[in-house]
């Protein structure tokens, strides 16, 4: 668990996940070209980049309460080898096993498979777990590195579930046998490179000075847009040259507060702006990561010259 008072559940870590990575590209903005008669021929953007065996074993620890002792410990060879089960066997929905290879603290904070059971609920789901390298930051005690998959989502009841996160997690020698802590130490959330996302914006802009709405809708990660209604129509109406910036940190937003009530304070983190201009008309596009790609979330104002 990350060195704080409060322990957040598994979807507030994953909102949270995306600040340790916050970056912005830097480099010359891509120009999108395309005249009133449907031009459709457009330079790519010039962005840099800046990417941001097992087996029952003696008595459960906390057995001298009796309240953990109805499931049996869990063995493994190496910290490496117990942190992968336990993330495993959570994928799986094997609570039990799980519960087998926790430690003397996490005993203490769920003193009965129930309630670790009823916790994991919590936890955003988990499709695939592929660990690392191992720390010991000391005798018996070691931190594994593991990348987990997740079924990636932006929605405005989880926010932001990335297609990975890099997790540490510690794993300590107790009674014998290496045991996981109930949570990770930290949380990172594997998001797309900043230099993709005008790429995204400039396909999303050629449809829209298509007027093709629907094809604009399928590089959208909501069907309804944040922000105002009025600048999603405007390369519809207002054909020409239009150019597609470097994206901006979220910070620099001029209305926030639809995507702050939407996702939260943490949109801050994984959200970008990536500005667009037209003819006599500019505004700058909010883009979140879905898996390994940059989706249109909505539209935020330009500040008046």
């Amino acid at each position: 668990m990350p060195a704080m008072s409060a322990r957040p559940d598994r979807r507030r870590l994953l909102r949270l996940a995306g600040t340790g990575v916050l970056g912005i590209a830097l480099g010359v903005g891509a120009t999108l070209g395309l005249a009133a008669h449907g031009d459709r021929s457009r330079p790519a953007a010039s962005v840099r980049t800046l990417d941001l065996p097992a087996g029952p074993g003696g008595a459960v620890a906390g057995a001298a309460t009796g309240r953990g002792a109805q499931v049996a410990p869990v063995r493994a060879g190496t910290a490496r080898a117990a942190v992968r089960r336990f993330l495993q066997a959570g994928a799986d929905g094997d609570h039990a096993v799980a519960y087998g290879l926790l430690d003397r603290a996490g005993i203490r904070r769920y003193p009965t498979l129930a309630r670790f059971t009823r916790a994991q609920a919590d936890r955003a789901e988990v499709t695939a777990v592929r660990v690392g390298r191992e720390r010991r930051p000391g005798p018996g005690r070691a931190e594994v590195t593991v990348t987990l998959a997740h079924p990636a989502a932006i929605d405005p009841f989880t926010g932001l579930v990335p297609a990975r996160t890099v997790e540490v997690w510690r794993a300590s020698r107790q009674d014998g046998r290496w045991r996981v802590a109930a949570d990770p130490v930290s949380v990172r959330a594997d998001l797309p490179g900043d230099g993709r996302a005008p790429e995204a914006v400039t396909a999303w802009v050629e449809r829209l000075l298509g007027c093709d709405r629907g094809g604009a809708a399928g590089l959208q990660a909501v069907a309804e847009l944040y922000g105002p209604a009025d600048l999603p129509e405007l390369p519809c109406r207002t054909r020409g040259r239009w150019t597609v910036a470097a994206p901006q940190s979220f910070d620099a937003a001029v209305e926030p507060e639809a995507y702050l009530a939407a996702f939260g304070p943490e949109v801050g983190a994984w959200a970008r702006l990536v500005p667009v201009q037209g003819p006599g008309a500019r505004f700058s596009v909010v883009v979140g990561p879905v898996g390994d790609a940059w989706r249109v979330l909505g539209t935020d104002p330009v500040p008046a010259r």
